[in-house]
């Protein structure tokens, strides 16, 4: 894909059509959500590896009083994952967020069927700022996924969404992250600051670039990254 041509606004067929993309180096596809990806994606939420950084996380309508097992472990049935869906569907319609469920093709992977691995692009879009985030079944880390699927998820704000500014916070502890983001594609960070959301209190790492860093470094520099998995 070109990260030329940015579009002025978040263009109006993706706020309410299904969009699918395919990835960089085409093992993934990025799509908005489908009801065969619900049960999947509650699971990784629940997963405490997945969520090890996120334990703010919660679903629209919170835990619950009447399960304690389920706050205390934060386990995700699948509706909490479908009112989630229902909320970014509203947000979206707004030009206000656009997620993306991550599909591993089986094309390339070698497994028998296509399957959701994780979620990715961005719960909130403030104009042309946008805070991008993932969250990906722990079992498929350190096979370039992850760089695959934000690298797209980049490529399609600054294209389509009206976006000329991506944010990425993660939390302080958080070293794989924060590591992507100063190392992988040289992102600079701009802020650190306590932060508290449903009664966590933690450290939170912000990066931030534009549409013109993204063209003079940054989208190079995952290009030559992602390229290394195919020489």
């Amino acid at each position: 894909m070109s990260s030329s041509n940015n579009s002025s606004s978040f263009e109006e067929e993706f706020k309410t059509n299904s969009i699918s993309i395919r990835s960089y180096v085409g093992r993934l596809i990025l799509r908005t959500h489908q009801d065969e990806d619900t049960e999947i994606l509650a699971s990784i939420f629940s997963d405490p590896i997945a969520r090890k950084y996120l334990v703010f996380l919660q679903p629209p309508n919170g835990w619950g009083d009447d399960d304690e097992e389920r706050k205390t472990n934060k386990i995700w049935t699948k509706q909490d994952f479908a009112d989630r869906v229902s909320v970014q569907n509203q947000t979206r319609s707004k030009g206000q967020s656009c997620v993306f469920n991550i599909i591993l093709l089986a094309s390339t992977s070698g497994e028998k069927t296509d399957r959701c691995i994780g979620t990715t692009g961005y719960v909130t879009i403030n104009g042309s700022i946008a805070y991008l985030g993932i969250i990906t079944d722990p079992k498929t880390v350190r096979r370039g996924y992850a760089t695959e699927a934000l690298y797209t998820s980049i490529v399609f704000a600054f294209q389509r969404l009206g976006v000329n500014q991506i944010i990425m916070q993660t939390d302080e502890r958080n070293e794989e992250m924060r590591g992507w983001c100063e190392h992988t594609a040289g992102i600079p960070m701009i802020n650190k600051q306590q932060k508290e959301l449903n009664g966590i209190t933690f450290v939170q790492c912000e990066y931030s670039f534009t549409l013109d860093q993204w063209n003079h470094s940054i989208k190079t520099k995952l290009e030559n990254r992602m390229n290394q998995y195919f020489k």
